[in-house]
């Protein structure tokens, strides 16, 4: 297959501002971290289990919006973009999981 390069035409710039929506979504991640920290006082250790999810979930991301950046610009020079099933599967199920905690310690708290 040949080497299709990463320049597009697009003016919009599309796969600049995917990259940037996702890295928004990253610091929200972030901002959900430190949410969760202050939640060891009355929750004990057991808030350190959200943190760890939001951090991993954040790295898992991140390392998938280089491939996807790479993705984006190739789909706009072939005209065909594939969905990110994979990085809206994990943030899906953080959200689930840390929604689900978060009810969790509320109701037992």
């Amino acid at each position: 297959m040949p080497a299709v390069p990463l320049r597009h035409d697009d003016p919009g710039l599309q796969p600049e501002r995917t990259l940037l929506a996702w890295r928004r979504t990253l610091l929200t991640l972030i901002g959900v971290c430190i949410l969760f920290l202050r939640w060891i006082p009355p929750f004990g250790w057991m808030a350190l289990l959200p943190v760890i999810l939001s951090l991993m979930a954040g790295l898992l991301i991140q390392i998938g919006l280089n491939a996807r950046y790479r993705k984006s610009a190739r789909g706009m020079a072939q005209e065909r973009i594939p969905p990110p099933l994979r990085e809206v599967a994990v943030l899906g199920c953080t959200v689930m999981v840390l929604s689900l905690v978060g009810i969790v310690a509320v109701v037992s708290g």
